[in-house]
């Protein structure tokens, strides 16, 4: 008999015991749903900011042969010639009517300042070559790997 009443107190304790664990499960899942919700949400955002941006950063439709002539421009440097034709002594403004516009222009030092020229070759590769100024001359050549 003992027993029974022993069992019978478990089994009484152990039901609000699971109805409490059956809340949790629920409230958890609730919260759950409302964070899906919520994440969609910002994705959708996330889309039109992206879409906005890239609206309003697109350059204006230029006809294709000022659009050819551009990429051509920018495609100079790429040639083993044009790097060739480039002499310590140059100024800044001749070095970029052969080589074209720059990717980058950093600054080395105080009186020091670099052009660099640079291409992404697949996800892990680069194609680099830099012009080095003092003073306005150029005094150092680092020419890319072209053949």
């Amino acid at each position: 008999m003992m027993r029974i009443g022993i069992l019978v107190c478990v089994a009484l304790w152990a039901v609000p015991a699971v109805a409490a664990e059956d809340f949790r499960v629920m409230k958890l899942e609730q919260d759950m749903r409302n964070l899906e919700r919520q994440v969609q949400s910002l994705e959708r955002e996330v889309r039109m900011l992206v879409q906005r941006t890239r609206s309003a950063v697109s350059p204006p439709e230029l006809p294709s042969s000022e659009r050819e002539s551009d990429v051509e421009q920018d495609r100079k440097w790429l040639s083993a010639a044009s790097w060739n034709r480039i002499r310590t002594g140059m100024d800044e403004l001749e070095v970029i009517e052969i080589l074209g516009k720059p990717t980058a222009v950093r600054p080395a030092e105080l009186q020091r300042r670099a052009l660099l020229y640079t291409l992404e070759i697949g996800t892990t590769g680069f194609l680099t070559g830099s012009v080095i100024f003092e003073n306005g001359r150029v005094v150092e050549i680092q020419r890319p790997a072209l053949r």
